[in-house]
């Protein structure tokens, strides 16, 4: 499996011929190139906020690959049908949907949230704190107006995957993120747990 991350919460998964992006938000944009992109199988949307979903993104991404199949919350289905863009809330075979709580969040109102689960493998929780999995890659928030890098290496700890993304980052200067990747990865490395500083645009291979 490869893994590329597009700033903040979003990830391209390439598993074996099929291929997920998750999360297109605002963020994003900045660095993705559309066009270069491989064959888009899925997209899937955890939730509706713009750093996860941004309209704009998601039109040209369907312009592109008219037969991608987007799984998203309820929400986000009713907005994108009335742009004439089908998705639908249910999984599949491949990836799978279980609805999670979206932190609370002192100044924005509640959004549905759900985790995503590719290929069995990887677990994507969207904005997320308060989850079980087993899957052995875990993408997961480390920095957030609703959460803490504290609590983050709490669940990696509790949940014990064996890769870890670290994602929702964008807020943090480059060297900021950087430091604390590398306290945290010398913290996990002990454990077992493998902690992937991961560079935007760069893939990893997990």
């Amino acid at each position: 499996m490869k893994i590329t991350k597009y700033n903040h919460a979003c990830l391209l998964v390439e598993d074996n011929g099929t291929n997920t992006l998750i999360d297109p938000g605002n963020y994003s944009e900045e660095v993705m190139d559309v066009e270069s992109l491989p064959n888009l199988n899925y997209i899937a949307i955890t939730h509706a906020h713009q750093d996860h979903f941004y309209l704009p993104l998601v039109k040209k991404l369907v312009t592109k690959f008219p037969d991608v199949k987007i799984i998203a919350t309820p929400e986000i289905v009713e907005q994108l049908a009335k742009e004439n863009i089908q998705a639908t809330s249910e999984g599949d075979d491949y990836i799978s949907v279980t609805p999670v709580p979206h932190e609370k969040v002192w100044a924005a109102p509640q959004a549905q949230n759900i985790m995503v689960t590719v290929g069995g493998r990887l677990a994507h929780p969207g904005d997320s704190h308060t989850f079980t999995t087993n899957a052995e890659i875990l993408a997961l928030p480390f920095a957030a107006p609703w959460g803490s890098t504290t609590r983050a290496v709490e669940i990696v700890e509790e949940l014990k995957p064996k890769v870890v993304i670290p994602i929702h980052d964008f807020m943090l200067k480059d060297a900021s993120r950087q430091g604390m990747y590398g306290w945290v990865q010398s913290y996990l490395e002990p454990k077992g747990i493998d902690f992937k500083k991961i560079e935007s645009a760069e893939p990893v291979e997990v």
